[in-house]
């Protein structure tokens, strides 16, 4: 393995040297375990193509050694349980930021506090704050409406229609 760009190569299924990228390792139940991407010939990875594998380290240089492939479908949930709990690390740490456009044409970019919907109204709504570099709670909050995109995220803003949506968004916000 190359640690400086944290590299290694496998022996594909075709039976091909394929170039790897580690994306992040780990110990548990006296195991490491390796995440990596695939890469292609470019040297770029392939987006959505994430395995793992164990492995050893050698106490002389520090590096991988020992590759193999994991064994168990417990081993597979273990990785399955890491993985989303460091994309949901990586989520908190990054805040969601979407744009929103006054009637003025004026952009200001905001921070997304609180997402939720009401079966009774049948719509999504947004909590969010101007992103700046003031705590949270000295910032104005901002309630809306939204439209989701395919994946999920908010794609427009719309305004709250009625007092009764009004009422249930308020009441939303006082239990956070």
């Amino acid at each position: 393995m190359n640690e400086e760009t944290q590299e290694f190569m496998i022996i594909g299924k075709d039976g091909k040297e394929q170039r790897c990228h580690v994306v992040f390792t780990f110990d548990a139940e006296d195991k490491s375990y390796v995440l990596f991407s695939i890469l292609d010939e470019s040297g770029q990875e392939i987006p959505g193509d994430l395995s793992a594998m164990t492995f050893d380290y050698d106490d002389n240089s520090g590096e991988m050694i020992n590759l193999q492939p994991v064994e168990t479908d417990a081993e597979w949930e273990m990785i399955n349980e890491v993985v989303l709990t460091l994309l949901d690390e990586f989520e908190e740490d990054e805040p969601q930021l979407i744009t929103v456009t006054e009637e003025d044409g004026t952009d200001h970019v905001c921070e997304v506090i609180h997402t939720f919907s009401s079966e009774q109204f049948g719509k999504s709504y947004v909590l969010y704050v101007q992103a700046t570099d003031e705590p949270i709670d000295e910032r104005d909050i901002f309630a809306a409406q939204y439209i989701a995109g395919n994946d999920g995220q908010i794609e427009e803003l719309l305004p709250i229609e009625t007092d009764e949506e009004w009422e249930f968004v308020e009441e939303v916000l006082n239990t956070l």
